[in-house]
């Protein structure tokens, strides 16, 4: 299973977290762990490459692992980041509607 945690300021995302296996097809053939990772990595490039801003980042495919945490930005640059961050967010829930098996993902307030 994918455990997906989601850490909010209020409203604000300010961490979006994913470990683990989704398990419903051997590794190399799972469309929701390769669904999920092209959401994750490309939240991150979004946030990097895109908008050029200095995130926390954490990929350990081992495990697998991936993290992504914003913070200390400016009021602007938070409004962008959301758009991001929101738009990841709602993209996984989307995908555990189908998969709900497979997915887990919880949320906490700072």
């Amino acid at each position: 299973m994918i455990n997906i945690t989601v850490v909010k300021n209020n409203q604000n995302i300010v961490t979006i977290e994913a470990t683990g296996h989704s398990g419903y097809a051997e590794e190399g053939s799972d469309i929701v762990c390769s669904a999920v990772s092209a959401i994750t990595q490309s939240l991150i490039l979004g946030l990097k490459k895109v908008l050029k801003l200095k995130v926390t980042d954490i990929v350990d495919q081992s495990i697998p692992h991936l993290s992504v945490t914003i913070k200390g930005l400016t009021e602007s640059e938070n409004r962008d980041a959301q758009i991001l961050m929101q738009t990841a967010y709602q993209s996984l829930k989307e995908i555990r509607t189908g998969y709900e098996k497979y997915i887990k993902i919880k949320e906490k307030q700072l």
